[in-house]
């Protein structure tokens, strides 16, 4: 039920779809065939805009009915975070998010700044065949794996990251293929009751030709936090959740993936080297945010010479996403970032600020030793070459690259004493592969969903830059 606040009562959809399909076919003539509503609520409606642009009202109207939505969240953040709270915004429209431990997720800095209305659900084994009882959802929205059973008509995949790191193919997403076959239908063939959200046409090439996606169910949407990200903070508001100054220090966020095993194992040991980065960010008198994966995925005694890096030094905080599973704050508070090809990357660039990329291996040929996390624990597994899991060379990235410890202490100088020094080149990679963050991801998402729900195709939404535009198909 849709309400104005001009408006002398509610106008449901009903009434409109009476106009539209069993009318007169002039504006003029539904008004007055539409002998359910009242001369008051039709004058609201005639004087509120121009009769000309009448259609254009009761097809708006049309598409704000109001709608349910669950959002199935492996991982409760970034894009998934950002679309939720952009829904929240939304009249008519009730989220529920089913989450592991949401409790953790209420403590973290960012739900306190920026409270959902949203309610958040712990994930209950009922939860994969029954949805949330009472709640008929329409849509489903889902970061990486699926319920057991469908839990509503549609469906969308929200990715929760664009990375350098692959294959990703369809056999290394055979579990996910046969969930979607399970519960919405098989993604491999077109599918009107699912859609996968690509970033943009780099990671729908992948997606269609490497992933098995089909072509007719991914939509390029860019990534949701790029609308939040891409507007500075007040980070006096985050002061309370670090054990340092973060409002007028600089602060250099350290995000390495964890797939290449130890962060600088080609160069030396980790326990050296990250205790030289970390001191010479120190004598700049900036702040580090050490952020890592699950805890579980590191032996104990990795973690036990992190914990120790961290009690040495008063200008070192370490975080785990098991622990601090939000990292949009830690985000929004460095003035650089040092990854060797996290996803975290991509969303950073946003900010404008600098990245320094770790190149991960000592050479793109040689064979390696790659690990993920299974059902049955960390797996490590050897490799053939970089090049076979790379689906973006590690040369396209949106700022600096260091090919060796010396590159990296240096660009790290460079970062805290130039913070304009890769802007260009982060939004050049921004308009080349994520649409150029330009403030409306959120909203093409939120086309595509009621597209979905509704049966209908979406209306594409031009990014800004030509560069982007050109890459956006109607």
């Amino acid at each position: 039920m849709l309400t104005d606040k001009r408006s002398p009562g509610p106008v449901d959809r009903v009434h409109f779809l009476w106009i539209f399909e069993e009318k007169s076919n002039t504006l003029r003539g539904a008004a007055h065939s539409a002998s359910a509503y009242t001369q008051e609520k039709w004058s609201w409606i005639k004087g509120a805009v121009r009769e000309k642009d009448l259609l254009v009202l009761l097809c708006s109207l049309l598409r704000s009915v109001p709608m349910n939505v669950l959002v199935w969240a492996t991982t409760f953040g970034a894009d998934l975070w950002s679309f939720t709270k952009y829904l929240d915004q939304k009249s008519g429209v009730t989220v529920k998010v089913v989450m592991d431990d949401p409790d953790r997720f209420r403590r973290q800095g960012v739900h306190e700044l920026y409270p959902l209305d949203a309610d958040l659900i712990e994930r209950r084994f009922w939860h994969h065949g029954l949805g949330i009882p009472g709640f008929d959802a329409d849509i489903t929205i889902m970061d990486n794996r699926t319920p057991f059973l469908r839990t509503s008509p549609k469906a969308l995949m929200l990715w929760h990251g664009f990375g350098w790191k692959g294959p990703d193919s369809e056999e290394d997403l055979w579990w996910l293929h046969r969930s979607l076959r399970r519960t919405w239908g098989d993604a491999r063939e077109p599918n009107a009751d699912f859609v996968w959200q690509c970033f943009g046409p780099w990671d729908k090439k992948h997606r269609t030709e490497v992933s098995g996606v089909h072509p007719a169910n991914c939509r390029l949407l860019g990534a949701a936090s790029h609308d939040d990200l891409r507007t500075p903070m007040d980070r006096s508001r985050a002061q309370p959740y670090y054990p340092f100054d973060i409002a007028d220090t600089p602060t250099v966020l350290v995000a390495p993936t964890w797939h290449y095993g130890e962060v600088f194992q080609h160069w030396g040991t980790d326990q050296d080297l990250f205790d030289r980065l970390v001191r010479r960010i120190g004598q700049h008198g900036a702040n580090v945010i050490l952020r890592l994966h699950d805890s579980y995925r590191f032996d104990r005694s990795y973690r036990a010479m992190l914990d120790d890096l961290a009690r040495r030094y008063d200008h070192v905080m370490l975080k785990y996403k098991d622990r601090y599973p939000d990292n949009y704050l830690d985000l929004q508070v460095a003035d650089a970032l040092v990854t060797n090809y996290s996803s975290i990357a991509n969303l950073f660039y946003a900010t404008g600020r600098p990245t320094i990329h770790v190149y991960p291996v000592t050479d793109a040929d040689e064979a390696f030793m790659s690990r993920t996390y299974t059902f049955a624990g960390v797996l490590e597994s050897e490799v053939e070459s970089a090049r076979h899991i790379w689906k973006l060379p590690p040369e396209e990235h949106g700022g600096l690259l260091a090919h060796d410890f010396d590159a990296l202490l240096a660009q790290t100088d460079q970062a805290l004493d130039a913070p304009d020094c890769c802007r260009s080149t982060a939004q050049a990679f921004l308009n080349e592969h994520m649409l150029g963050a330009d403030g409306r991801n959120c909203e093409r998402i939120w086309e595509t969903v009621q597209a979905l729900v509704e049966n209908r195709t979406p209306t594409p939404i031009p990014p800004e830059n030509p560069k982007s535009r050109t890459s956006l198909e109607p």
